[in-house]
């Protein structure tokens, strides 16, 4: 027990040892993008920041109704992660701030919570972004920023299929005027409910307003862009609802029929700190980290994108640690979880962005502007916003792609409908989380059965393949093909099971030269058979262990456990002398004398056997 004990720790410091000894990211960054500024350099980054503000100023109040967030969780958000991020991360590839993803997972986040109202879940937001930016630091220090790439495309599409139609169902009752509460119903039930006001729906004038901006955003996106047709639509709703309110104030009516962003963020005013509560942090703990999961996914993807278009070099562990420190900054400031926005990154590239300057000039335009008309933009529509939600929603599902997976395979299928469907009956991270375990099981399904050949002496004493089920003359040795992780144990244990079973078994040698992925669950395996094995007088030799797989058996003491002489390594300059040592140590063990070893390889299954198999003869 002690000496096992002793073995764990050695582990764990060595494993500190390495984790200390990664790479880290640089601090301020920032510091020497200043020593490549010139004039025509900020002049360049100061168009860009002005472009992509004019989009993330309108989109970054979207983005907060679609959270069912005051806009000015939004508008802080962008602000202050425009800002903050490229100092921490020196790069012009990303532009940080809300995005559609993000918003949709806070709003799982808020209803696992228990959060209805804008208020609750203003006040709930600073403990969850700062996890989450917690979450990311951790990633960034031990350079883990890659492991995004194991969560499948799949699951991704899925989860923003599910979580668009969430959203659509959130903000659908305020983009028609719909009296009462529907925070907690079904895309299906509030349509249902919709249809039951019949014509007072069509005397409802957030409905028309509505659907005035939504002609006007289709009218302007195509030759002016997103952005600007997202401002004009907004500014025609404006003004279309300060002219009839004005008309109707005329007719001696003091009533107003139009419901404004100022009527819902009056609470905004109030900045909520982080709680540290052990009930909100557990609770938050599986949120919190399916969002830094998330802000990995789309911040590595974009950077590398733009990073492909510009051709300037990207270090996706500094991004990550960038993001975290906005992250941090967003907490303590009421602001949205910044992530990386691909529409905002690209325009930032189009825009001509040199430097990191770009987005933090773009920071402090947003936070400048909101704090100059925010008086303005209380005057916005709260339907113009919703219905903008609503039609970036039903573009970000992205048809094509859902069509292109559903006819991929049963395997894709399976993973986006159980994920897609998780999504909708459970919360975001969950089902992020599910998709990703089934995607995985999928793959360990493919990996999970290793070849083993079994191979017998000859009357002769040469070696040749002995069918399954057929008795020993004393040594058995297996060839042993493909993946050992946890996986695949059951599938190895009952191979060695099979093989250790027969009475006339004296020496049991397992080749590992074609072995790959050997984990704890395997060694663990071959110590209690090592065990067994012994308790019967009976030996094992493990033979052909490459380093890597040296290093496991030494490491986890399974040399020792067996012996030094029954543990021989794969010698690269010779290839038949390990299993020639081998077989020499199992006819001493068994007590036989000389023998013709025939070397034998076994081929791959999906591979052609060879029209001979023998290799070189050894007289042992």
């Amino acid at each position: 027990m002690l000496q096992g004990l002793t073995g764990l720790l050695q582990n764990l410091i060595r494993l500190l040892k390495k984790a200390v000894a990664l790479p880290r990211p640089a601090l301020f960054p920032i510091g020497r993008v200043a020593k490549e500024m010139d004039g025509p350099t900020v002049k360049a980054d100061l168009i860009a920041g002005l472009s992509v503000a004019l989009l993330a100023f309108p989109m970054s109040m979207a983005f907060a109704m679609k959270a069912g967030l005051p806009v000015w969780c939004g508008l802080v958000g962008c602000g202050v992660a425009a800002l903050v991020a490229p100092i921490f991360s020196g790069s012009a590839n990303l532009s940080a701030g809300p995005t559609n993803a993000s918003a949709a997972l806070l709003l799982g986040a808020f209803a696992t919570l228990g959060a209805i109202s804008p208020e609750q879940r203003a006040a709930a937001l600073p403990t969850l972004v700062l996890m989450a930016g917690i979450f990311l630091l951790l990633a960034s220090w031990l350079r883990l920023g890659g492991f995004a790439d194991f969560v499948p495309r799949t699951v991704i599409s899925a989860y923003i299929a599910a979580a668009a139609l969430r959203v659509i169902a959130l903000q659908l009752p305020t983009a028609l005027g719909m009296p009462g509460d529907h925070s907690g119903e079904s895309l299906f039930e509030v349509i249902w409910a919709a249809v039951k006001m019949g014509r007072h729906l069509l005397i409802n004038v957030d409905f028309y307003l509505a659907i005035v901006t939504g002609i006007t955003y289709f009218l302007l996106r195509k030759p002016y862009g997103a952005g600007k047709a997202i401002v004009g639509a907004i500014t025609v709703a404006t003004i279309g609802a300060a002219l009839g309110q004005s008309v109707i104030h005329n007719q001696g009516s003091h009533a107003d029929l139009v419901h404004y962003v100022g009527d819902a963020a009056r609470s905004a005013a109030v900045l909520h700190l982080p709680e540290f509560t052990a009930h909100t942090l557990s609770t938050l703990f599986s949120p919190a980290l399916a969002l830094a999961v998330l802000v990995i996914i789309e911040g590595t993807a974009n950077a590398r994108a733009s990073a492909l278009k510009t051709g300037r070099a990207s270090d996706l562990h500094q991004e990550v640690f960038g993001l975290g420190m906005a992250n941090l900054a967003c907490a303590f400031s009421g602001g949205m979880a910044a992530s990386g926005s691909i529409s905002r990154s690209a325009l930032n590239v189009a825009s001509g962005a040199r430097t990191a300057y770009a987005s933090l000039f773009c920071g402090l335009i947003i936070l400048g502007a909101g704090l100059l008309i925010s008086s303005w933009v209380a005057l916005v529509p709260l339907s113009c916003l919703a219905i903008l939600v609503i039609l970036a929603e039903i573009e970000l599902a992205n048809f094509a792609v859902i069509k292109l997976i559903l006819k991929s395979g049963a395997q894709d299928r399976t993973v986006f409908l159980a994920t897609f469907i998780t999504a909708l009956i459970a919360p975001l991270d969950v089902a992020i989380f599910f998709g990703t375990g089934i995607a995985v099981a999928f793959y360990l399904r493919k990996t999970s059965k290793p070849e083993v050949v079994e191979y017998d002496f000859s009357e002769a004493g040469e070696i040749k393949v002995r069918p399954k089920g057929q008795g020993t003359t004393g040594i058995s040795i297996l060839h042993v093909e493909g993946s050992l992780h946890f996986g695949a144990t059951q599938a190895f244990h009952e191979h060695l099971r099979r093989a250790s079973s027969d009475p006339n078994l004296k020496v049991m040698v397992v080749k590992f030269r074609e072995a790959i992925h050997l984990d704890a669950n395997g060694v663990l395996l071959l110590r209690d058979l090592s065990e067994t094995l012994k308790a019967a007088q009976r030996h094992l030799i493990l033979c052909e262990a490459k380093p890597e797989t040296m290093a496991i058996f030494q490491n986890a003491g399974l040399v020792e456990t067996i012996g030094v002489e029954n543990v021989i390594p794969w010698d690269e300059t010779n290839p038949t002398a390990a299993l020639a040592k081998a077989v020499r140590r199992a006819r001493e063990l068994a007590g036989g004398g000389e023998a013709v070893l025939h070397i034998v390889t076994a081929p791959h299954p999906e591979l052609p056997r060879p029209a001979s198999a023998t290799g070189e003869d050894w007289q042992i």
